[in-house]
């Protein structure tokens, strides 16, 4: 998700799925030649070319009572690229995992709700085209809003859609608390959706953007790290009551954030099925351990 996060020090709010083993604090890939596939990946005959499969992990901070808090999120991407220009024909929002005060994931239910619904809509694009000096590629990632657990039509869809002005999360209306506004996302009885710690459950509803920007090597079929891709991000919640008193508070973004890619040649794709989205987003957490 930004995803991008806003997390307690005690609850914490985020974008994403299961721990699945990999932290929130992983190691730093600074970018390459050789992806999941191995050296052998198709990186096309294109210098700067991001048509294909891809998948993505951005890892941001968030800062409650004196605290870090450290969010890994996973995606998916099915990109085109013409000329400078590429464009996502499909895309999934993979889940997420919080390390810090405490750990903090999401339920099967939950990230297969996510998948294809929280961000804005379909058509994310960006650019992926030589420097002036033709030695690396010069990659940008154009913003996205996502939405969890309530109304898109009211609380995202009606401010923004994709191809709009970049806009501050302050211009969008405030996030509900409470139904109709928040809807159960997740058909657990409880109002959003359901962020699961070893504290207790957070009851909330999120609003957030990111984008990602930086210079990676020619025909790389893995790139990105901590200082190579960045991450530009905010975040908003709205806490439902049905939340402990001890849960409610949001903490807030700490700066940028860093993101890192890799082709997905041999990622498995489910592409019908009720839970087609959430083990294909299964798959993608564990190539990216594999990669990562």
């Amino acid at each position: 998700m930004r995803c991008w996060v806003r997390v307690l020090t005690v609850a914490i709010m985020v974008s994403g799925c299961e721990q699945d083993g990999i932290a929130g604090n992983d190691g730093v890939d600074s970018g390459g030649v050789d992806g999941p596939s191995g050296p052998d990946a198709d990186v096309g005959d294109q210098p700067c070319d991001m048509t294909g499969r891809w998948i993505g992990e951005q890892h941001t901070v968030s800062v409650a009572l004196g605290a870090n808090q450290n969010t890994t999120n996973w995606y998916f991407y099915e990109f085109t690229q013409t000329g400078d220009r590429f464009t996502a024909t499909r895309a999934l929002n993979c889940g997420f995992v919080v390390d810090g005060t405490t750990t903090v994931t999401l339920d099967d239910a939950t990230l297969g709700a996510l998948a294809e619904q929280e961000m804005a809509g379909p058509g994310r694009g960006g650019t992926f085209k030589l420097s002036n000096d033709g030695q690396s590629c010069e990659f940008v990632l154009d913003r996205m809003y996502n939405l969890r657990g309530a109304s898109k039509a009211m609380y995202l869809a009606a401010s923004w859609s994709v191809g709009d002005p970049d806009k501050p999360l302050s211009e969008f209306p405030a996030l509900p608390t409470a139904p109709p506004g928040m809807e159960d996302w997740d058909a657990d009885n409880m109002h959003g959706i359901t962020l699961r710690s070893g504290l207790g459950n957070r009851y909330v509803a999120q609003r957030d953007y990111n984008e990602h920007s930086g210079r990676v090597p020619r025909f790389a079929a893995e790139f990105g790290g901590q200082g190579v891709i960045s991450v530009v991000w905010d975040s908003q919640e709205g806490i439902s009551t049905q939340t402990a008193p001890l849960l409610r508070t949001t903490a807030t973004p700490s700066g940028n954030g860093w993101a890192r890619y890799a082709r997905a040649d041999t990622l498995t794709v489910v592409d019908s099925g009720p839970d087609a989205a959430l083990q294909t987003c299964r798959n993608v957490q564990q190539l990216a351990m594999q990669t990562w």
